[in-house]
């Protein structure tokens, strides 16, 4: 964390603790184990930006890791070593695009800190009530990203586009078999310029291969 996600985050510690987040240090966000996996809570400094004058823009994001998805996802090597332990299966951005930016200036950063953990709790509360708790389900995972098998590779489902699309055919495999042959179809007719047609067949073996 840099300072400003310090700052933040030392405000928002009670109200997360509240609801069974703790601070990892590690992964510099908050993490909540559950049976399934673990949420996350993340707070974001995304930089300076220069309008009516130079800003730091605050951000957050929540998490949901499902282990089930994880274990299988990380044996195709995308990601190595400690990092595989903080993957995430799906991320929800809690403020919506068309609210204005949170904003702490260097000129004011003691009240525009406060202000932004204020909003932060709200955000937090938001995902309690409409995420966390939906998500907690993987079935619920799997219909979101592949009810409309890889339209615009969900951006919600984990990283790039080629983690995106494996861990949508390793949802479907797992939750619902009779889907998978759907995602599969949709992933082979992928525009080639994506992947090559030779990439694709051998990560769809992968998948085919796996003993769910």
């Amino acid at each position: 964390m840099d300072r400003m996600e310090r700052a933040i985050a030392k405000i928002l510690r009670p109200k997360l603790v509240e609801h069974g987040f703790e601070l990892s240090k590690k992964w510099d966000c908050f993490v909540r184990k559950r049976d399934y996996g673990e949420d996350s809570f993340v707070v974001v400094n995304q930089g300076t930006a220069r309008g009516a004058g130079k800003f730091y823009e605050i951000n957050c994001f929540a998490h949901v890791r499902h282990e089930k998805v994880e274990l299988l996802w990380n044996t195709l090597g995308m990601v190595y070593g400690e990092d595989q332990l903080h993957t995430w299966t799906l991320l929800y951005k809690p403020r919506e695009q068309n609210l204005p930016p949170m904003t702490v200036s260097p000129t004011s950063v003691e009240i525009d800190v406060q202000k932004v953990a204020g909003q932060l709790v709200e955000l937090l509360d938001h995902s309690e009530k409409v995420f966390y708790p939906r998500f907690a389900d993987l079935k619920e995972v799997e219909e979101w990203i592949n009810k409309k098998p890889l339209a615009d590779t969900n951006p919600t489902a984990g990283g790039p586009i080629e983690h995106l699309t494996m861990r949508a055919l390793i949802l479907a495999k797992l939750v619902n078999p009779p889907r998978y042959a759907v995602v599969r179809e949709a992933f082979l007719a992928l525009d080639k310029g994506m992947f090559p047609r030779e990439k694709r067949m051998a990560m769809l073996q992968t998948v085919d291969g796996m003993s769910l």
